[in-house]
């Protein structure tokens, strides 16, 4: 378990805070909290400033934490005994059952400040079953002001017997207006509507996408996909290009351009696609591919995207993407 950072306060919030601030207003605040959304909305940027507010000693009108007192110096520096953040060992990999089990432990006593013990379990969807299975006797015999806050980005992913248990904030994609507003203040130099599209419209996916270069690789897979479509590259060659990327990456790609292809296939119109200025070249890929094949094939991205988090070959899950599209691809999609 690892103490939280300072918290931010995010524009798109703010619905959400009044509806807990209100609740602990009321002493009705619940003993557990799923924080659900898409990715890409400051989930966890919520869950420390909630945290931060539950472990102040004067806490303001609007339900934050003041910023002045002990326990907001200590949450700066990370180093709150009564604020503990449960997260896997290293990025894309499991939380534990041991993890659980020190929080199951540390979840009975006493906060050492008066005010709540809080622990956030970010993400949660990564809980292996152990875990999972060894948080649900918290769930179920909750301590005296202790809270936990679960945020994910894949809460169907979670067993329903945790989330039956626990008082959900649902977060959603903000209107395209305010996401652009403040894209603009972070990416003055930056194609927002581009950067926002590729992101879904969530704000801080389109701030990663940027730091990442989504566009560019993007832009690369469907260049790569038109040609092994029109079998003018080896693949081989594909093949070599994407794997100079992590998985992930690469199936993040994949399952964007699958998307779009999808919506395009079903209505070429369609707005909210992923990669707008790529619309005529996503177009013709579209063209020609069975419909219900090329749905099975996102099934299959979406597979390999959830086990990712074990130790999956690259190379050979890349090749079964390349060779799985030239399936598609071929003349009646066999």
């Amino acid at each position: 378990m690892t103490a939280a950072g300072p918290a931010v306060v995010l524009p798109w919030h703010a619905a959400a805070w009044r509806r807990l601030a209100g609740l602990r207003a009321g002493s009705r605040m619940p003993h557990a909290i799923l924080l659900a959304g898409p990715a890409g909305l400051g989930k966890s940027q919520f869950a420390r400033r909630l945290g931060a507010s539950l472990v102040c000693a004067r806490v303001g009108a609007e339900g934050d934490a003041c910023g002045e007192c002990a326990a907001c110096r200590q949450v700066r520096a990370g180093s709150h005994a009564d604020l503990h953040w449960i997260a896997p060992d290293e990025p894309g990999k499991l939380i534990k059952i041991d993890a659980i089990r020190a929080l199951n432990r540390h979840s009975v006593l006493a906060a050492q400040e008066g005010g709540y013990r809080v622990f956030v379990i970010d993400p949660a969807e990564m809980m292996n079953v152990s875990a999972a299975n060894a948080l649900l006797k918290t769930l179920e015999e909750p301590a005296s002001r202790t809270i936990l806050v679960l945020v994910s980005s894949r809460p169907d992913r979670l067993p329903a017997t945790i989330r039956s248990r626990c008082h959900a904030i649902v977060f959603a994609v903000p209107p395209t207006s305010d996401a652009r507003d403040w894209l603009v203040q972070e990416l003055p130099d930056g194609d927002v509507n581009s950067w926002l599209a590729i992101g879904g419209g969530a704000p801080l996916q389109a701030t990663r996408a940027f730091a990442e270069g989504w566009l560019d690789a993007d832009r690369q897979l469907i260049r790569g996909l038109g040609q092994l479509k029109e079998r003018r590259t080896n693949p081989l060659q594909v093949v070599e290009n994407l794997t100079g990327r992590p998985l992930t990456s690469v199936l993040e790609s994949f399952r964007r351009c699958v998307a779009d292809l999808v919506r395009i296939r079903q209505v070429p119109t369609y707005v909210g696609i992923f990669h707008p200025t790529e619309r005529a070249d996503l177009q013709s890929l579209a063209q020609d591919i069975d419909f219900k094949r090329l749905h099975e094939f996102g099934d299959e991205l979406a597979r390999f995207d959830h086990e990712s988090r074990h130790n999956l070959n690259p190379t050979m899950v890349i090749e079964f993407l390349v060779n799985r599209w030239l399936q598609l691809t071929r003349p009646g999609g066999r």
